[in-house]
């Protein structure tokens, strides 16, 4: 079966990247099909992003699964 990757923005679903079809051997084939699969990625694309860091400043946000704000324990 053949695949193409989809990445979007988590928050607005606006196209990031479309990636080239990844072939398997019935490509072109009459009745086949490619596959999207898709992966949200960041928050939000430049046209939906907060215009004010305020609205960016409520929230954390982050694809990388490391929240870098302050943490709720102390180290000294």
């Amino acid at each position: 079966m053949c695949y193409q990757l989809v990445e979007l923005y988590s928050a607005c679903r606006c196209l990031y990247y479309q990636h080239a079809v990844d072939r398997c051997a019935s490509y072109g084939r009459p009745g086949h099909c490619v596959e999207q699969r898709t992966i949200y990625v960041g928050y939000a694309c430049t046209r939906h992003a907060p215009r004010s860091g305020q609205y960016a400043s409520q929230y954390s946000y982050s694809d990388s699964g490391y929240y870098s704000g302050h943490s709720h324990s102390s180290y000294r």
